[in-house]
């Protein structure tokens, strides 16, 4: 009887270093850039230079993500403050008005006359009709000066 050689899965064989190749790359993470060697093969390419470094990494991730989110935050804020001075955000150098489209005006004009009905009807003691009031008395006069000159 002769024996045979124990039969292997593809899977289960052993890598043979003549075929695997050394490579040179550097680190995935910005603050490191270090040189690294890495054997190509199968599985995902290795982005950082150690295990030290890949956690630091995503710690650094996490960290511009949240300084992101809150300095996105404060540009929100800021709009709403611009836009508390009457003036739009993206106004240009020589100070000119930007011109409002037919659109805008009549979306405008039409919820101010929308408005003004609403207040002839609601309970005048109620804050909500108040702050609309205020606006209402506010904007009306804005709007239909452009109406007329419109």
């Amino acid at each position: 009887m002769e024996a045979t050689a124990p039969r292997t899965r593809p899977g289960n064989r052993p890598r043979c270093d003549r075929d695997a190749e050394d490579l040179i790359d550097y680190c995935s993470r910005p603050n490191c850039r270090k040189e690294f060697r890495w054997t190509a093969g199968p599985g995902r390419r290795q982005a950082y230079c150690s295990e030290i470094c890949r956690r630091a990494a995503e710690k650094e991730l996490r960290q511009a993500r949240a300084r992101l989110t809150r300095f996105e935050e404060i540009v929100r804020k800021l709009r709403v403050d611009v836009a508390a001075y009457g003036k739009p955000d993206d106004e240009g150098d020589g100070g000119e008005d930007l011109p409002v489209s037919l659109d805008t005006r009549q979306r405008a004009e039409s919820a101010v006359l929308r408005a003004d009905g609403i207040l002839k009807f609601a309970n005048p003691d109620d804050p909500i009709v108040w702050e609309l009031r205020m606006l209402y008395e506010a904007v009306a006069p804005i709007i239909r000066a452009e109406r007329m000159s419109g």
